[in-house]
């Protein structure tokens, strides 16, 4: 029994230690930085640059984390699949709640208050939902308790500044600024801490 709790705790120490490298935190700053530069110019190049970057998150773990760690797998790949299943789930469900609160908003035949006030924090469901809950999921999933700080970030930013009635983006654009300074500074921790072994 205290084998299995040593080999268990060895586990979990290798895989905070493999996701301590701040590529995830990097490619969330990314897409967190396009979407808010898509609010403030309306550009969708913007978007397109960020989804494509996020989607290079393997490739950098590869040239990253692999030459200094190694390949490791921590799971069967039927518990990976289903854990990626469920994440795709979460994201499938966020995109719903944006729609259907979207819809919402647009029929929403209460008071002028009540839409004014609807369109002034529309951002913050919105963000708990295209942001807040894939942080939320990386916490429960990976166990990486920052994403807790990350998800009220991209929370509580955006009800800030709508309380102070400021510019959508920027709450989202500090956000994404704020896990960029994270990321690399986790990342040059990384990097000191593991020298990549040229033999």
């Amino acid at each position: 029994m205290s084998a299995t709790n040593d080999f268990v705790t060895l586990k979990r120490k290798i895989f905070l230690a493999y996701h301590q490298d701040g590529i995830l935190d990097l490619t969330a700053a990314v897409v967190l930085l396009g979407f808010s530069i898509f609010m403030a110019t309306n550009n969708i190049i913007f978007l397109i640059m960020a989804t494509v970057f996020s989607a290079q998150y393997v490739l950098m773990k590869q040239l990253i984390t692999t030459p200094r760690f190694g390949y490791v797998r921590f799971e069967t790949k039927e518990t990976t699949l289903t854990k990626l299943w469920i994440l795709m789930g979460f994201g499938v469900l966020a995109l719903l709640a944006v729609v259907v609160l979207s819809i919402l908003q647009r029929n929403s035949t209460g008071s002028l208050d009540m839409q004014a006030w609807l369109q002034q924090y529309h951002m913050v469901p919105i963000s708990a939902m295209c942001f807040g809950l894939p942080a939320l999921a990386a916490t429960v999933f990976l166990g990486l308790k920052r994403f807790y700080l990350y998800a009220l970030l991209v929370v509580g930013l955006p009800a800030l500044g709508a309380w102070l009635n400021i510019e959508t983006f920027i709450p989202i654009l500090v956000t994404g600024l704020v896990l960029m300074a994270w990321g690399i500074g986790l990342l040059s921790s990384f990097l000191k801490k593991y020298p990549l072994n040229n033999d």
